[in-house]
């Protein structure tokens, strides 16, 4: 297996969520990566299942926080993107070839990574806002002070 210089093991850098709660980012990242992983299967991206188990979630709580993290195979991107093999995101997007006599790309993107990531990340983003009202809530009625909380 080729390796691109200076990414370990073709691992595209990592993809990462933050939230407040643990238990939270603990529930929600097994979910993604499913969804994920059915992306997949239904767009008919096998590559003899390497993208498939390259596929890695975790969660580490720091000091601001809790983060999810997820990799994969630096070339998922390149199959979200319909580039690779010769042809370049431009001619992609396009639809013409860069140079004359090329032939017009016939790679087509398959977006199995980028909408889901959008997705999720403003799932994360509610479920966040969410846990923080309730919290907050929690705080107030233990001083026993009247709060309304709009987000």
């Amino acid at each position: 297996m080729q390796t691109i210089p200076g990414l370990a093991n073709n691992e595209l850098p990592e993809i990462r969520l933050r939230t407040m709660n643990a238990e939270t980012m603990k529930l929600f990242m097994p979910i993604f990566k499913e969804r994920l992983k059915r992306n997949l299967v239904e767009q008919n991206i096998g590559y003899e299942g390497d993208l498939d188990d390259s596929l890695r979630e975790s969660v580490k709580k720091s000091g601001d926080g809790v983060m999810g993290t997820l990799s994969f195979n630096f070339y998922g991107r390149f199959v979200d993107w319909g580039v690779g093999k010769g042809t370049s995101l431009m001619e992609a997007q396009s639809g013409i070839p860069l140079a004359a006599g090329r032939l017009t790309a016939r790679r087509r993107a398959k977006p199995w990574f980028g909408p889901q990531y959008a997705h999720e990340l403003k799932r994360i983003a509610e479920l966040t806002a969410a846990n923080t009202q309730q919290v907050l809530a929690e705080m107030a009625a233990q001083m026993n002070v009247q709060v309304e909380i709009k987000i």
